[in-house]
């Protein structure tokens, strides 16, 4: 469905700084001017409303006559639900036409009329035509300025770069000193790209560039604009926006997109507890959140982690965390007992989060330690979708703890584990499992077909025993004897086969002729139709009938058959050739026995012994086969599992290239199967044997736990790590007591019992990579890397902080970055990352120290407090309600005066 955002705290709007309306006296000059001139207060409104102009400052030449009326129509329009209405804020302006022929526009608050404006005019000392430029103010450009601020309005210098604009018509001294009013903080350019005079440059300031459309006519109405930042349109956040410059103000000839639309990003929408131990017991705790910087801030004790915490559930963020960040979410998460016991959750907790991801509404719910997933259908109702068990890997948010963040430091692989979800690792896990799987598979049935194919030499001498046997009796001089015995015996077993396939065809017709109807279209129903149509079927059931008679006819002849043929075989003449043979060998055998052979029977069974020897040394050959093509089958899945591993390495080094970005804080160096720690750990549970046992052949340590030798060492200092474990593997393998490749006499006996009772470790043993390891590099002054650990706690939670930061566009939680953080460290991160990375990302703050929401600009700052033994959220808004800022000079250390230096130019307005 279409989304339609709901924004809490700032968002962008759309505002046409410079306007005119038909009281300005040159407004639709040229072809139509008196009709133009005529244009109703509605008629000018559509005009900007067509537009999707939100704010609009009517700046007519030295008049504020049409301001009252414009603001009334506003209100009659959306009373009447005028067709083209869209809400839009007037500010009341003017545009002066100050000493020295400069125009300088004036801005007041939206609740201001047009008797403000003419109070101005009068101070100024305007005595010419309303709505015209025929004469210029009394007072100077300077004196104008601080008029306009006394009247707590905004002086803006219009169109500074064209005529009667500030840079256009002064210079030198003169237009130094008009520089130098006090409170000047922006300026209308018409030409973003116009070069500043020197002495604007001299004088290094920096005043924010606005665009407005200057417009005299209908069709030039709001086709310049600035995209302006405020929660609600005032004066008191235009000021604000003003003053942050670039983070609240867009040119629309610079950004041409709408900086609102955000549906395509993924970012969280709100959270509401129910029923948690201390939030939401009486009514639910529903936070909102802005698309951009949230900042969560409250006195110690107030609940703002604990929001964070709760988030966890639903999210699926429990997992793969640090072992302390781990125990203390554990106590967290607990149903808690009784009171002054750990936990935040009762038996009905349920916790609800609303995202924006992929375009679409969706809602993720945790209640009883289950996730409930639901998406916004295009009726906006909520309906569930099937079960999922990857919340993890589908929702990436990302939430950090300061302590968190200092821990990543200590411990890599969880950066590792941080970086594999960028790519889909759970698929790469499953193929891996897969190959290995066939490996494996594939080595048992070549050992299987090897074990087969060295029995060709048991079979063949167990041939020659059993010819030699047979060679006996042959040459007995019963040999004729046993010949034609056994031919008599295979013709008589041929004739009962022959026989036994009359049986079965007999058996088969019979089961036809069982099945099959006696009769056909011999049914009463025939009788009603015609007499030829009734002749034809009756002639064509006797046809059947005659049909089937003939076939109970086949089969007596069959079974006539059969009986005949039997009694002629049996009164064959050769049944007496068969019976004088069958007392010959009878007699054969009867004088074995008299001769003490133990088993008379012996050379029958010789007979079928050679002939399943004979088919063995037979099939011998096909395996030899089977073999080839069974080596050439394990090497293609090696190679795959070699190549499958490699891929691994190129994702995990292509996202950290990318990640690492500019960032000038902290370097990663991706050390290909460089774990040591996860070497010898796998290693040791391939060949079982867990503990120390071959320590100096595998991995020894001296007395301060450092590696000091063994092949694993070996593999992880190699430059080239995976020609050297081809190489370790095979000394591995060839290793015996004639070559140990190094190796004690201990550790061979244990590979070779190895291969000998469970060859599937050595199978392992074969496709066995040891993890990568990720090496972090703090950046100095000086731009040279030195190890992590040598930087202090803040160092490396700023370097980790600014690089997490960089992971992804996905939302990030940050709780209390602050810790072990100096103050100027934590402006730098705010000037330098936080403004540039909410551009691209959610972020969302907990924050004790005033620089982030303030020198961050948040958009959104929420102010969480705990009551009544409840957590409660106070306010949440932009800087510019008057309630957040207190907020944030009562709760937070340091909050005024942070205000105060940020705000320095407008700091009367934060009184």
């Amino acid at each position: 469905m279409l989304i339609t955002l709901q924004f809490h705290g700032a968002q962008w709007w759309k505002f046409d700084f410079h306007t005119h309306t038909p009281i300005s006296k040159d407004y639709g000059k040229g072809q139509n001017f008196t009709e133009l001139q005529k244009r109703s207060q509605r008629e000018w409104l559509l005009d900007y409303m067509s537009k999707e102009i939100d704010c609009v400052a009517i700046t007519d030449h030295n008049s504020g006559g049409w301001i009252d009326s414009i603001k009334n129509e506003v209100i009659q329009m959306k009373q009447e639900n005028v067709q083209g209405y869209r809400d839009i804020t007037i500010f009341p302006g003017v545009e002066l036409t100050v000493h020295g022929n400069i125009h300088l526009l004036a801005v007041f608050d939206p609740s201001e009329t047009s008797t403000h404006v003419s109070n101005l005019l009068s101070r100024c000392g305007y005595n010419g035509t309303l709505g015209d430029s025929d004469e210029c103010t009394d007072k100077s450009f300077n004196e104008v300025v601080d008029i306009i601020h006394q009247m707590r309005g905004l002086a803006i210098p219009a169109h500074v770069d064209q005529i009667r604009g500030l840079f256009y018509e002064q210079e030198g001294t003169s237009l130094k000193k008009c520089l130098s009013s006090a409170g000047l903080l922006a300026m209308q350019v018409c030409d973003s790209t116009h070069e500043k005079p020197q002495i604007y440059k001299d004088m290094k300031l920096n005043l924010t560039e606005v665009s407005g459309s200057d417009s005299h006519h209908p069709g030039t109405a709001g086709q310049v604009y600035t995209w302006v930042k405020m929660e609600k349109p005032d004066l008191e956040a235009l000021r604000l926006a003003l003053h942050d410059g670039e983070d609240g103000i867009k040119r629309s000839d610079i950004t041409s997109s709408n900086p609102n639309a955000v549906q395509s990003r993924f970012f969280i929408r709100s959270i509401e507890i129910k029923d948690g131990a201390k939030a939401g017991r009486a009514t639910p705790l529903e936070v909102n959140f802005s698309p951009w910087l949230n900042t969560i801030i409250g006195g110690r004790g107030s609940g703002k982690s604990s929001l964070i915490e709760y988030m966890r559930l639903p999210l699926g963020k429990t997992t793969g965390l640090p072992k302390r960040i781990s125990d203390e979410f554990k106590e967290f998460s607990q149903v808690r007992k009784e009171r002054g016991k750990p936990g935040m959750l009762t038996s009905t907790t349920r916790i609800r989060v609303e995202m924006i991801k992929d375009g679409r509404n969706v809602a993720l719910t945790w209640n009883d330690g289950n996730i409930t997933e639901e998406l916004m259908n295009d009726m906006g109702e909520w309906e569930k979708t099937d079960e999922s068990s990857n919340i993890d890997s589908r929702f990436p948010v990302r939430i950090f703890s300061q302590r968190h963040i200092y821990s990543l430091t200590e411990d890599a692989n969880h950066i590792l584990n941080i970086v594999d979800q960028q790519f889909d690792k759970s698929a790469w896990n499953e193929k891996k499992e897969e190959l290995s799987k066939k490996w494996m598979q594939s080595r048992a049935l070549k050992r299987d077909l090897i074990s087969k194919i060295n029995a060709k030499g048991n079979i063949k001498t167990e041939l020659d025993d059993v010819i030699a046997k047979m060679r006996i009796f042959e040459e007995s001089g019963y040999k004729i004897i046993l010949e034609q015995y056994q031919q008599t015996q295979h013709i008589n077993e041929k004739l009962s086969t022959d026989l036994k396939k009359v049986d079965e065809l007999i058996a088969k017709i019979q089961a036809v002729s069982d099945e099959a109807p006696r009769t056909i279209f011999d049914n009463e129903l025939y009788k009603a139709m015609d007499p030829d149509s009734f002749d034809v079927l009756n002639r064509e059931s006797e046809e059947f009938i005659s049909m089937f008679q003939q076939l109970e006819g086949l089969l007596n002849r069959l079974r006539q058959f059969k009986e005949t043929a039997e009694h002629k075989i049996n009164n064959l003449f050769w049944q007496d050739i068969k019976k004088q043979q069958e007392q010959k060998y009878n007699s054969f055998v009867e004088l074995l026995e008299s001769k003490g052979e133990k088993n008379p029977n012996a050379y029958g069974q010789l007979v079928v012994k050679k002939r399943e020897l004979e088919n063995k040394l037979g099939e011998t050959g096909i395996l030899e086969e089977q073999l080839k093509l069974q080596r050439a089958e394990s090497n293609k899945i090696f190679q795959e599992l070699e190549e499958h591993e490699l891929m691994l390495r190129e994702m995990r080094q292509r996202f950290i290239s990318s990640w690492q970005g500019t960032n000038s804080h902290v370097k990663i160096h991706l050390k290909v199967m460089g774990d040591l720690a996860n070497a010898e750990v796998t290693f040791r549970n391939i060949i079982r044997k867990p503990g120390r046992e071959f320590a100096k052949d595998i991995l020894d340590r001296d007395e301060d736990n450092n590696p000091e030798k063994g092949f694993l060492l070996e593999q992880i200092e190699s430059e080239d790590p995976w020609t050297k474990r081809k190489e370790i593997i095979r000394r591995l393998f060839d290793a015996d007591e004639r070559d140990n490749k190094n190796f004690g006499r201990f550790f061979i006996n244990h590979l070779k019992t190895l291969k000998m009772n469970t060859p599937e470790d050595i199978d392992r043993l074969s496709i066995w990579y040891p993890e990568d390891k990720l090496i972090l590099k703090l950046v100095n002054t000086n731009g040279r890397e030195e190890d992590i650990e040598t930087g202090s706690a803040g160092q490396r939670a700023a370097a980790m902080l600014s690089l997490m930061l960089l992971l992804d566009d996905s939302p990030i939680i940050i709780d209390q970055p602050e810790e072990d953080l100096d103050t100027k460290r934590i402006t730098d991160l705010v000037v330098t990352g936080i403004r540039d990375f909410k551009k691209k990302q959610q972020i969302i703050i907990i924050t004790h120290n005033p620089n982030i929401p303030v020198n961050g600009a948040s958009e959104n700052i929420i102010q969480m407090n705990f009551a009544g033994g409840q957590i409660q959220k106070q306010i949440n808004g932009a800087l510019q309600k008057t309630d957040v800022r207190e907020a944030i000079c009562d709760v937070m250390e340091g909050g005024k005066e942070a205000l105060d230096k940020r705000y320095f130019r407008i700091s009367k307005a934060l009184e």
